[in-house]
Parts: structure tokens; sequence; C-alpha cells
């Protein structure tokens, strides 16, 4: 029966894929069928963003598209856009149940019942989580799975509306990532990214932070899966990359070389305006440099944020040129675009939208040239290692998370399988891969037991 089937639609960040895994999870377990296609389902799950004017766009856009493949599907909004944005897309959508991000868990009993009220105009979005939220999963959507060690924020940011829809600091408990991480190892993923809204706030007021935790979850599964699985780091702070950050990272076994910084600007005037001005250029290029002794290649990217209010052109400059110095493999760069109930969105010198166009493009330019170039150098690599995607058994993504494209299929290769590979050449920002001959792949069947190797 339709009223029995669902249907999932993720927008934003990796915490949201975790959540909808979660969800998913919990729905099937309740007797509830997902499909793939929307129109065959009865409730649709939409778990929202609100990050930027575009991410609400998009929103806007999915909800069109979803009513009308299918007019009679209940339609339920959670996530970031759920609190301000629920009743407005409520008028739009006749029947929409709008559920804020501090009650997402509450989804975890099932759909909520039809005629649910959305969030008030401005109401709060509740009271901050005392614990870490009841999320768990046991499988993921996508080769790579993601695992989620820690929730909101109280940085405040001045351009940033997640600490007002997601609420305060919360961090998991080590052993259960740990357990969560061997689960889908056993399970047949090779990856894990070890994901939060901000890893910086990781056991904050508990005696411990992220690198703690990272030591603490490569000890316990290192004996077991160095070489037949990995770990990924989600966006990192820059102010993390101490010298903690480098011991944890020199000793670590399972984690992939590759760093994704939350930069959004190098110009110091701009940081402080921003709320960020706990970190800089010069200590950003010495971390990154420092960085070097541990990891001889490793991926870098970046988030950057253009056309903040009251940046002038000397201050684009800065960002410019120091994001030019680093070694990039690939950049994140958004216009900064107002959101209501931010400081950023009082703030005067609002940049006009060409000009926050124009420094986007330059930034993307400088980027992608540095993505070239580090392609060049990891095409100089003996092997890499490679994730095979859904969808396309002969792409992939290396541990420095390079795009790859094998040049012949794996034999006996499947997706989520760990492949290792000889770079042939470069594409674009990417590599050409060719299974090495006497390669083995890391198999994702999910046997529970000790991964066996299978020939390529």
């Amino acid at each position: 029966m339709p009223a029995r089937r669902f249907h999932c639609l993720t927008l934003g960040c990796r915490i949201n894929q975790y959540e909808t895994q979660a969800l998913r999870e919990a729905w099937a377990a309740h007797g509830l069928a997902e499909t793939d296609d929307p129109a065959r389902a009865g409730v649709i799950l939409v778990n929202s963003c609100a990050v930027t004017a575009k991410a609400v766009a998009g929103l806007r856009a999915a909800l069109r598209r979803l009513a009308r493949q299918n007019p009679g599907a209940r339609l339920v909004l959670t996530g970031c856009a759920a609190r301000d944005h629920g009743p407005e897309l409520a008028r739009s959508f006749p029947g929409l149940v709008a559920v804020p991000q501090a009650r997402k868990a509450e989804l975890l009993a099932g759909p909520p019942p039809a005629g649910a009220l959305p969030a008030g105009p401005g109401a709060p979005p509740g009271p901050a989580p005392r614990s870490f939220p009841p999320f768990a999963v046991r499988g993921a959507a996508r080769a790579r799975a993601v695992v989620m060690v820690q929730d909101g924020c109280s940085q405040r940011c001045a351009y940033c509306i997640v600490p007002l829809t997601r609420g305060g600091p919360v961090s998991r408990e080590p052993g259960a990532v740990a357990a969560e991480v061997q689960a889908l190892f056993a399970a047949g993923w090779r990856e894990a990214v070890l994901s939060g809204i901000n890893l910086r706030q990781y056991g904050l007021g508990q005696g411990r932070d992220f690198w703690d935790l990272l030591a603490e979850v490569d000890a316990a599964l290192a004996p077991r899966w160095a070489g037949r699985a990995r770990l990924r780091l989600s966006s990192l702070d820059p102010s993390q990359l101490g010298p903690k950050a480098l011991d944890t990272l020199g000793a670590a076994r399972l984690v992939c070389p590759h760093l994704h910084l939350s930069l959004q600007s190098l110009a110091p005037a701009v940081l402080r305006r921003m709320g960020r001005g706990h970190y800089g250029p010069e200590g950003v290029a010495r971390a990154v440099a420092d960085l070097g002794a541990v990891w001889p290649l490793f991926g870098l990217g970046a988030d950057i944020l253009t056309g903040f209010p009251g940046e002038t052109d000397d201050e684009f400059r800065q960002t410019l040129a120091a994001c030019a110095m680093l070694p990039l493999s690939y950049a994140h760069v958004f216009p900064y675009s107002p959101r209501p109930g931010t400081e950023a969105a009082g703030m005067p010198g609002q940049v006009p939208g060409p000009e926050k166009t124009a420094r986007a493009t330059a930034l993307r330019a400088v980027a992608q040239a540095a993505g070239r170039a580090f392609a060049r150098r990891a095409a100089a690599l003996p092997e890499v290692s490679v994730i095979l995607e859904y969808g396309d058994p002969e792409r992939g993504v290396s541990e420095h998370f390079t795009p790859c494209r094998l040049t012949r299929p794996a034999p006996g290769a499947a997706p989520r399988d760990l492949v290792r590979a000889r770079p042939a050449g470069v594409r674009g920002a990417g590599l050409a891969v060719t299974p090495a001959p006497d390669s083995t792949t890391q198999s994702a069947r999910p046997d529970g037991g000790e991964p066996q190797d299978d020939p390529c």
C-alpha cells in the first residue's frame, strides 16, 4: 500500500545524510518500505538545509517537483529550514508537516501524524539537547559511510544560521563511535567519514577534544582494519591544527591523508567581523606546511565565503593571495547570502551581487588551477587506493579525495570496494588509474567476519 511506502530526499551536509540514514533504518524497522520513486510513496521525507539562500531556493524547487510527481503524498519537512520556513511552505503545500531540527529525533518513532502543526514563525528551535541525539546507523546510502560524532554549535559566526537551528554542541562517546565504525566496516563499507557540525567543539566541557576521539577510534580499529579500510575527517576549524593534531595524525593508521578546512576568509579583518578571529592566514599557512612532515602528499580542501559585508577589494585580494599560496586540491566557494536572524544580515557594507559573483569566480579559478597542479603531483605516485562509487563501477575517490576514473574495470570489484590502482594520467583535477596487476580488492561483502582478500 502506498501509505506504507516512503521516499527520502536529503539536501545539504553530511550530517543530514547521516540523520536521514538513521531515520530510514528506523522507519523500515517500524514496517515501512522505502521506494526510490517518489510517485509511489505515501510519505516523503525532506531533510533540508538553510545555510544559504540558494539552499532554501533549492528546497522550494524540490518540494514543487515532488508535489507534481505525487500530489497525494504527505510531505514531512525537517532539517535546518523547517523552523523558519515551515509556515511559509505549509501555505504553499497544504498538508506539509514541518518538524524543526531540535525535534528531528522524534521522527525515529515514525512519520508524524497528518495535521501536525509546523513550527511557528520565529519560534525557538527548542532547548539544546543535553546529550547526543539517539541517531545511529547500520549502513549508508553511499559508498562512503558517514558517522556523526558531534552536533550543534555555540560559536555564533556572524553569517551562520546553524546555532539557531541545531542548538548548542553535544558530543558522542568515543566507544559508541568506534562501535559504529566497526559495524560499518564489518558490514562491507570500507570508508567512514567522521563528521560533526563543529568538530572544534567536540568534547567541550568534558576534558577531551576531537583528537582524543580520533586517537581512541584509530587505536581500537587499526589492529584489524589498517590497510583494509579507512577513516576520513570532515570539515575542521583551522585552529584545530596544532601540535596535538599533528601528533595524532602522524600516529594514526586508518586516517586518509586529506583535510578539509573551514577557512571562510583569509583576510584578518574579515575574519574578525565574521567572529572567526581565532585564526589567521599566517597560522593556517604554518599549520599546512607542518602537516607536510606528517603526510608527504595530502589532499587539502577548503570552504571560502566571498563578499562578506564590508569586504573591500584589498581584503578580497588578501584572501585570494593567501589561497594561492596553499597547496589546495579543491575548494568550495560560496558568495555570501544574508540569513535572517544572523548578525551579518544587518551589517553595513553589503557587497553587490555582481561583485560577489566576480570574486567567487576568481577564487574558483585559483582553486581549479591548484587542483590541477595537485592532480599532477598525485599522478607521480606509484599507487593509490580507490573506493568505488555506486552507479559507475569505474569511478571512485582516492585516499587524497582525488576523483579517479579506472581505465578498465577491476576484476571482481563492486561499489564500496577498496581497489589498489596505479595512476595512468591526469583528468582535469582528477586521475585516470589502472588497477594494479597484483592488487587486491578489499571486498564489501557483508560477512561480518575477518575481511578476505579477493585477487584482482
